[in-house]
Formats: structure tokens, C-alpha cells, sequence
């Protein structure tokens, strides 16, 4: 049992006393508060050049997008080409497509320069591709092939749009197209079978590839792709009589 004769209140309340005073910082924990503060102000201002030239290049690219077309060729005819954003680039590039009179080879120099800048830009390499096929009549060059594969490699599903212009192409210059790529193109286009509205295009792309002799089933068949359970419905599930 405790000794309650030993208990004395005036030294719990001094001690009482003692836990409310604050507690003085020893000089070394407050220098490095001070440079940690230091650091972090250091880090804020850092960040601001690149925020504004962030801002100012989405700025000048919703500028260019709903830019006149007459504004689009006086920017063509500038030094448009020194220190542009990507994203600048790329648009400019389907400006210079979408013209009265297309001038494409400003969208090439463009598009060049987006994805050397960005070689991410799988839209970019995609109308690589097809503009290589505008200065050879149509035909698939070697060029052309390689700006396609770069765009499949920069983005295999990322867009459904992108994934069926694509697989138009490789349906369209079948004959130039590598058996890998045609393959991948397929792999590709088996996600249009589960996801968004693609039923009439899969089945106009199938329609066309029949009447150019393209295999279409047994290429589709041939994509390992895995079951999707909500594919098979209670009516394809029942057994048939």
C-alpha cells in the first residue's frame, strides 16, 4: 500500500507549474528549423518560373486552337519553330492539315519538332506515318512504318480513336505492313471489341478487309486475349437444345 503521509500537494502543483512553462529551444534545433524554412521558401520560389511557363504555353496553345485560319498562316510564316512547347507543335501541325489548302509540309516540320521535343506524342507519330505516305503516292515507306510503330509503342491503348485509326491503316496498307505489326495492330483493336461504341466500325473494317482478301477472322482469332465474364450473357451461356 502506498505511504499516503508522503503525499504533498504544494509539490505537485509545482510541478504542475513547471509542465505549463515552454520549453526553451536549445540554439541547434532552432538554426535548423531556420534552414529548413530556408530550404522550403528556396523550393517555392523555384517553382515559380517553370508554373508560369506552364501556364503560358496552355495559354498559347488554346490561343493557336481556336486561332482564324488566316492567323494560323501568318504563325506559319514566323519563326514559329525556335523553343515551341510540344503541345503548341502538335496542334500546329493539324492546324496546318485542317487549312483551306493544307500545306503539309509545315505540318511534317511541326510534327517533327513535337516529338523531338516529346516523343511521347503518339497522335504526332501516327500522322508521321500518314504524311510520309502524301510525298510517295500512297505507298508505306520505311519511314512511315517507323513513325507507326513509334506511336503503337508511345500509346497501345491509351486511345480508342487512335487505336482505330491505326488498325484503318494497317487494313488499308496491308501488303507493306510487317506481319508483327499487323498482328499488334490486331492485339490492339481487340480492346474496341469490349470498350465504347465500336461494333459498326470493327464490323465495316471486317467488310473491308474481306474484300481485300485480308484474313480478318483468323487474325482476330488469333489475339490472346483473356474471356470477359460480362461478354458472355445468361442467353449465350444456356444450352441449346
Amino acid at each position: 500500500m502506498a505511504d499516503s503521509t508522503s503525499f504533498n500537494p504544494e509539490m505537485l502543483l509545482a510541478a504542475a507549474e513547471v509542465a505549463r512553462e515552454p520549453k526553451s529551444s536549445s540554439p541547434g534545433s532552432l538554426a535548423g528549423g531556420l534552414v529548413i524554412w530556408a530550404a522550403l521558401m528556396l523550393l517555392g520560389v523555384a517553382a515559380i518560373p517553370p508554373m508560369v511557363t506552364l501556364v503560358k504555353d496552355e495559354a498559347a496553345t488554346l490561343s493557336l486552337l481556336s486561332a482564324s485560319d488566316s492567323d494560323v498562316v501568318t504563325t506559319l510564316a514566323t519563326d514559329w519553330a525556335s523553343g515551341a512547347p510540344p503541345a503548341w507543335l502538335e496542334v500546329l501541325s493539324e492546324r496546318s492539315l485542317n487549312l483551306p489548302k493544307p500545306d503539309l509540309a509545315s505540318a511534317e516540320a511541326a510534327a517533327r519538332k513535337a516529338v523531338e521535343a516529346d516523343p511521347s506524342r503518339a497522335h504526332v507519330w501516327a500522322r508521321l506515318a500518314w504524311l510520309e505516305t502524301q510525298k510517295t503516292g500512297g505507298a508505306v515507306n520505311d519511314a512511315a512504318l517507323a513513325a507507326l510503330t513509334k506511336s503503337m509503342d508511345a500509346c497501345p491503348l491509351c486511345n480508342q480513336a487512335l487505336i482505330a485509326w491505326r488498325f484503318n491503316f494497317v487494313l488499308a496498307n496491308w501488303t507493306a505492313i510487317p506481319d508483327p505489326v499487323r498482328r499488334r495492330a490486331f492485339e490492339h483493336a481487340d480492346l474496341l471489341r469490349w470498350i465504347g461504341p465500336n461494333a459498326e466500325f470493327l464490323a465495316e473494317m471486317r467488310v473491308k478487309a474481306k474484300q481485300s482478301g485480308i484474313p480478318f477472322d483468323e487474325y482476330r482469332s488469333a489475339v490472346d486475349t483473356p474471356v470477359r465474364t460480362w461478354d458472355i450473357t445468361a442467353e449465350a451461356s444456356r444450352p441449346r437444345a
